[in-house]
């Protein structure tokens, strides 16, 4: 997951078709990168770095008088020799050719360059990419200084001149030296850790190859905690004074770890896994073995259930999809970023239940359609303005439905022997999408070629428009495929279902789409209560209109197992005045939803009702499992007249013990009911630790009125 989005996804004009776009290929390369030995100098104080970098490459073909490498502008040379020997050369932009006349294919040789970047003190350079420092701001913590690396898409070489381009794996080390009080993590295993004076310095090394984009190097004063999971070293990392969140933030990794590892059939390659939160990162970004991410993510157990599982298993999830297999060039981002976001997914399914992980294919979806309304692109494609345009919404939530189609196209046990042949025939490759639809292919002896054209090299997705009838004993679905297929958007060839709900139970049947529109005959006798196309959402599709009737919405709220649409069905029951009948069904049904992970997916609905009857639900509510439920539940409240006993229950809420959420949703409420009553509450609220001061602050706003 790179640190940023490329701005130029904001243009009305589709940035992947000319002239914005233009063919890009992967580069040609003169040699193959085998080692690469780097060794930093950090002077914070001055703001100023220092290196020393040797390419050890070989030659790939006779006849090579000039190597490219790459060199970002900030970077001064002072250096350069060939085998020890001062070399001639050019700069081009980013571009560092490089005089080597009478190479022979095959005959190793070195390229070692001197270098230096200056920097003011208040301008960081490399704020999307590169070499970043960490300055120290005010009211902030001493310890908020330090610097960070990121290489993606080809950012590496703004501190490090090499090959800058994923086509070429290469094994590394990094030698790094800063003030003797500060800790430095980069890739692989720590080789040395040595004080001389008042300096320090770390020895990384990494034995694997991997694309030099995920190289890194993270520095400052740090608190760490070191574990084990099956010989394999963890490292967590926070800034220093943040040790108290260790565990809530990372209590998942050993987890996740075994899930992949088990699922996927291949162990976690790296000799080591370290997670580094550092200032100023936004996101992730999954640097091979030492994933950085950002401080803002480290979370407490009062947040809520595990809420830095998303950021960091889409990271770790990299640590197999685009770091053990990378892909070759960035019109294939997706074999990358729409693996680790499908992956995600996937791990809440294990963690959560599968209605969580439904709900965020459902959430993945809504993304891209908001994006697809701008443009829209093939999720494998030669045509774009630059790699960073290619980490998009198609990239990353689309992808991950692709897959998640792809997955209940083939079946679990299918798809999951896929991704262990592709993984276990290309690791420590670049690779291509047909290399991935090839695994597909011999792995199950399924051609998924049809599946490849539609879903991956073209545009789109289906719009779909159903509707259902009762007629002469028949039971009738109509569907028909409404997206405009002029910009390349294909009809689709679908193997769906449709749910059919019958004496308060769903049955499915198969329904197979292929056509722009077609009539199928459900083999269903009785009465039917309602009809749902794809009931399990097993496949990326949008439906803009929903034509449910009213009879339907309390049998879909009922048996539906999809979430949204028991949240949709919810919606539609309590608008336009409900009746006393109706309000109670939803009622039974939210009461019922009292797991930790609900399926309805919020109560906002009912609370908008602002019903005194709906007073004894809530309250119930501020018990529920879920803190985010509870935290809806006090909202609601806080629709309704005040009355004594609620708020005593809400002034009880405001106390270190209680979810974050669920105590500054009580303050916001008391505050409005009686802000000088309630202003002892809101004064010890003062004193209440949280992440942000997100307590102490609501308190305040409480106080100040």
């Amino acid at each position: 997951m790179p640190l940023f989005l490329p701005l130029l996804m904001g243009q009305a004009q589709n940035p992947f078709a000319p002239p914005v776009a233009s063919m890009h290929y992967a580069l040609d390369r003169t040699c193959d990168l085998t080692h690469l030995a780097i060794n930093l100098d950090v002077d914070y104080p001055n703001r100023v770095f220092t290196g020393h970098a040797v390419n050890f490459l070989t030659p790939l073909r006779n006849g090579i008088s000039e190597v490219r490498l790459m060199a970002g502008p900030v970077l001064q040379i002072s250096r350069l020799t060939v085998d020890g020997q001062p070399a001639k050369y050019r700069r081009e932009g980013r571009n560092l050719f490089i005089s080597t006349p009478g190479l022979k294919k095959g005959k190793p040789f070195q390229i070692a360059i001197d270098y230096s970047a200056k920097n003011s003190r208040a301008q960081p350079f490399g704020g999307m990419g590169g070499f970043h420092w960490i300055n120290t701001r005010e009211g902030q913590p001493a310890t908020r200084v330090g610097f960070w690396t990121q290489g993606e898409t080809e950012f590496n070489s703004d501190w490090a001149p090499t090959w800058d381009y994923p086509n070429d794996l290469t094994t590394s080390e990094e030698t790094c030296t800063v003030q003797a009080d500060w800790n430095v993590i980069g890739n692989g295993t720590l080789v040395s850790n040595t004080v001389k004076g008042n300096r320090r310095t770390y020895h990384w090394k990494m034995t694997q190859p991997h694309a030099t984009y995920l190289l890194t190097l993270v520095g400052g004063p740090l608190d760490i905690k070191r574990d084990k999971w099956q010989g394999v070293d963890l490292w967590y990392v926070v800034p220093r004074g943040e040790a108290k969140y260790i565990d809530d933030t990372f209590g998942h990794t050993k987890d996740m770890l075994t899930f992949f590892s088990d699922s996927l059939g291949v162990k976690y390659a790296w000799p080591k896994y370290a997670q580094n939160f550092m200032y100023d990162f936004g996101g992730g970004m999954e640097n091979v073995s030492a994933t950085t991410l950002g401080e803002g993510s480290i979370t407490e157990a009062r947040a809520g259930y595990f809420t830095a599982d998303s950021l960091l298993s889409h990271e770790m999830a990299h640590q197999w999809f685009g770091d053990l297999v990378t892909c070759k060039d960035w019109g294939d981002t997706w074999l990358n970023e729409s693996f680790a976001s499908f992956m995600e997914a996937f791990y809440t399914e294990h963690s959560r239940n599968v209605g969580a992980y439904v709900a965020e294919m459902d959430d993945n979806m809504a993304s891209y359609f908001a994006e697809a309304r701008r443009y829209k692109r093939p999720l494998s494609t030669k045509m774009y303005p630059n790699g960073d345009a290619m980490f998009d919404s198609h990239t990353y939530p689309k992808g991950a439905v692709i897959l998640h189609t792809l997955r209940r196209f083939l079946g679990d046990e299918n798809f999951l022997a896929v991704l262990n042949l592709y993984l276990r025939t290309w690791r420590h490759t670049p690779v291509e999408s047909a290399q991935l639809r090839r695994a597909m292919t011999e792995a199950t002896g399924i051609n998924v070629e049809p599946f490849w054209a539609q879903w991956i090299e073209k545009p789109g997705h289906p719009v779909l428009d159903y509707t259902w009838k009762q007629e002469g004993g028949k039971t009738l679905l109509t569907v028909k495929q409404t997206q405009n297929t002029a910009d390349g958007t294909p009809v689709y060839d679908i193997p769906a279902k449709a749910g059919v709900i019958s004496g308060g139970v769903m049955t499915r049947y198969p329904v197979h789409l292929s056509k722009v529109e077609e009539t199928f005959e459900l083999p269903v006798t009785g009465t039917v209560q309602a009809v749902v196309l794809d009931p399990d959402h097993d496949f990326l599709r949008e439906i803009p209109n929903l034509h449910w009737s009213p009879a339907e919405l309390p049998a879909i709220l009922a048996a539906s197992p999809s979430g949204s649409d028991r949240t949709t069905a919810m919606r539609r029951m309590l608008s336009d005045s409900p009746s006393d009948a109706t309000v109670q069904a939803v009622v039974a049904a939210v009461r019922a939803d009292n797991g930790p992970f609900p399926s309805i997916r919020t109560i906002a609905p009912l609370a908008g009702l602002e019903r005194a009857d709906l007073r004894p639900l809530f309250t119930e509510l501020l018990g529920h499992p879920n803190f985010g439920r509870r935290a809806e539940a006090v909202l609601a409240l806080g629709r309704l007249p005040q009355d004594q006993d609620t708020t005593r229950r809400l002034r009880e809420l405001v106390n270190p013990q209680a979810p974050i959420q669920v105590v500054t949703n009580a303050i916001q409420v008391l505050a409005k009911w009686d802000a000088i009553g309630n202003a002892d509450v809101f004064k010890k609220a003062l004193l209440i630790p949280s992440r942000f001061d997100r307590i102490k602050r609501a308190a305040q706003n409480a106080l100040d009125g």
